[in-house]
């Protein structure tokens, strides 16, 4: 390359020193003007490109204009980030545009293998996808997740919902809330997605969420009495599968959560702590205190060489017991009993109502439980009746004693 010569004021260039521009040397242009207080030099180009005294000239009377009047980039710098800013903002734009022509289906697909698969339980995953097959899937699912409106969505969740002769819900809350909180977070992912504009919102979000409310249901100590009657009449008539019946005395002997004892596996069990090590619960890990008969069931079944599962399948015994098969068995079993309106969650209730009874401090009862929060844990006590009438009882004997007492009043004199 040769020396830099000043083509014009504020321009200059140099020669290649062997490409040429027809029968002379290429030249290579630059400007130098002054930004902020100092010289700085900016590219042009080759003449071979173009690039001219007159054309660089004119470039850089623009640039001293804008810095002039204050309207646009005073450098190419400035200008070339401008330009490149512009352009992701347009690429942006377009892609956002894409986006938001995805319909519903589409939003679906992205939500069950991001959410459904890798956050939520088998369960919980298997009731949404009936849900978006059976509710939502033929009702909205080729329309656009940008065009749908309150009122399409307002349908899906009012649709579960059975009325009686007066206009009341008689019916259908629980699957209509079940339809609003799966419906309200896939818009809500669709939102964080940029698969809906912002501006849109969430059409679930003036709709109000069907909620049943919570049943004041405590299993009395003779129901319980009743059930383990009955584990024991199934267990001699044979009329029910062993693994079935050791794992609802188990629940009735621990309180978990159903899900815990039919994913136990025999690592988790802690002979010489007395403990059992959960893994995998709906908080985390839980390590949860048992009684020598909690442990005396479990050692009761037979255990299967390369199955770590402690209740095995009864047609697939390389996999856990399945919920249902348990669910059904104990319907069967407090029908037997008499027992109405019990659920195996229903004992969960009843033991941590027991465990709350037993003991002043609230956390022994959470160890058993397996409660992280002491709000969870408070949800699920109840009322005892029989100690609510007891302690009336002991009130109204107190109230009646101050009556028959008897003593002077002194008067308050004022100041």
């Amino acid at each position: 390359m040769s020396q830099w010569v000043q083509a014009a004021p504020g321009i200059r260039y140099r020669k290649h020193a062997s490409r040429k521009q027809g029968a002379r040397l290429d030249r290579y242009f630059v400007i130098r003007h002054s930004v902020n207080g100092k010289q700085i030099d900016e590219s042009l180009g080759w003449a071979s490109s173009g690039w001219t005294v007159t054309r660089a000239q004119a470039e850089l009377s623009r640039l001293q204009e804008a810095k002039r009047t204050g309207k646009g980039p005073v450098t190419l710098r400035e200008e070339a980030q401008a330009s490149r800013r512009a352009e992701e903002l347009r690429t942006e734009q377009e892609a956002a545009a894409e986006r938001r022509q995805k319909v519903v289906a589409e939003l679906w697909d992205r939500y069950s293998k991001e959410v459904v698969a890798v956050e939520n339980r088998p369960r919980t995953a298997a009731q949404k996808t009936r849900i978006w097959e059976k509710r939502i899937k033929h009702a909205i699912g080729g329309q656009k997740v940008n065009d749908v409106t309150e009122e399409e969505v307002g349908k899906l969740v009012r649709a579960p919902l059975r009325l009686d002769e007066g206009g009341q819900v008689a019916a259908g809350k629980a699957e209509a809330g079940n339809v609003y909180r799966l419906l309200h977070h896939m818009f809500g992912k669709a939102l964080r997605w940029g698969l809906r504009a912002k501006e849109a919102g969430n059409p679930l979000e003036n709709i109000t969420e069907p909620k049943v409310a919570r049943r004041e249901r405590l299993l009395t100590g003779s129901e319980i009495g009743a059930l383990l009657r009955a584990l024991d009449a199934a267990e001699a008539d044979g009329s029910e599968h062993p693994r079935i019946i050791a794992a609802i005395r188990v629940v009735i002997l621990t309180g978990p959560r159903i899900s815990e004892p039919l994913g136990l596996r025999w690592q988790e069990i802690r002979r010489d702590e007395m403990e059992l090590h959960l893994a995998d619960t709906k908080t985390g890990f839980s390590r949860r205190p048992i009684s020598a008969a909690t442990l005396a069931v479990l050692d009761s079944i037979e255990r299967m060489p390369g199955v770590d599962f402690v209740f095995r399948g009864i047609r697939d015994q390389t996999k856990p017991l399945s919920y249902s098969a348990v669910e059904r068995a104990f319907r069967r079993m407090a029908k037997t009993a008499c027992v109405k309106d019990c659920t195996l969650h229903t004992i969960r209730h009843w033991f941590a109502t027991m465990t709350a009874n037993s003991v002043s401090n609230p956390r022994v009862g959470m160890a058993l439980t397996g409660h992280k929060s002491h709000a969870a844990y408070m949800n699920y006590l109840h009322s005892d009746k029989e100690q609510a009438r007891a302690l009336a009882n002991q009130l109204a004997e107190f109230v009646s004693g101050l009556a028959a007492t008897k003593s002077d009043v002194v008067p308050m004199r004022k100041e």
